[in-house]
């Protein structure tokens, strides 16, 4: 009973067993720099979703809506500096359409993760 206890209370006094932590917020709670990057990713159209991330140790906020032709779902990932990381567009086709910051596709995020793995290697 006691080896079921032990790692429990571990758990617990950890902060559980989530892999990842994220928590849904509001426009309003976000910081300025985040929140004029969100407003104008989406262009006035109304925001459905944001949620606060810890990922690779930096906190982001993902935000969602569905454009204006009401066929298209939105994703993006911002910094807690406001850079625009990441727009996903999931369209009714089936098809996933990622974009860095610059509209490169994620070429420049794949060329940094590639760098950053390199740096660790050495």
């Amino acid at each position: 009973m006691l080896k079921f206890i032990l790692p429990l209370a571990l758990i617990l006094a950890f902060g559980g067993l989530s892999a990842e932590d994220e928590q849904l917020v509001t426009i309003d709670q976000v910081p300025a720099a985040v929140k004029a990057t969100i407003l104008k990713a989406s262009s006035g159209i109304k925001i459905e979703k944001i949620e606060q991330e810890i990922k690779k140790g930096q906190v982001v906020y993902s935000a969602e809506w569905t454009d204006a032709d009401g066929k298209t779902e939105v994703e993006v990932t911002v910094a807690a500096d406001g850079t625009l990381l990441k727009t996903e567009r999931d369209a009714k086709d089936g098809k996933d359409h990622e974009k860095g910051e610059h509209g490169d596709d994620g070429e420049k995020a794949e060329k940094a993760e590639k760098a950053e793995k390199a740096e660790k290697a050495e």
